[in-house]
């Protein structure tokens, strides 16, 4: 049985989960131990992404790590996350430094929700 039709509502959630995961299960032709992995790896990667583009070092090397947490993401379903690295990728572009509050609360939640289908 997918993800998708196990996933547990949260009242602390917005009403928009922060992983589509009718997306997730579209793209894994709906394999439990596949969408469970993907999550994992995701899980993992975000992590080690977000202490490396939190680090010191030029805004076009941010810039890069925030692309491929971008793709990352939408290979999920993790829109939110998505969408705040597009903005952010945009600011560095232009040489600017924005802060990634933002993108800490996306990945944040997207991984506190990774975590409770983990638990299931």
């Amino acid at each position: 049985m997918a993800i998708a039709t196990m996933a547990r509502s949260d009242s602390r959630m917005d009403p928009t989960p922060p992983i589509d995961l009718v997306a997730l299960a579209t793209s894994t032709l709906g394999n439990r131990d596949l969408e469970l992995e993907v999550l994992r790896m995701f899980k993992a990667q975000s992590q080690s992404m977000m202490s490396r583009i939190g680090g010191e070092m030029p805004p076009k090397m941010r810039k890069d790590l925030v692309h491929t947490l971008k793709g990352s993401a939408r290979a999920v379903g993790a829109l939110q996350v998505a969408l705040v690295c597009e903005g952010l990728e945009a600011e560095l572009a232009e040489n600017r430094e924005p802060p990634l509050i933002s993108l800490e609360k996306a990945v944040g939640d997207a991984n506190a929700y990774i975590d409770d289908i983990l638990e299931e």
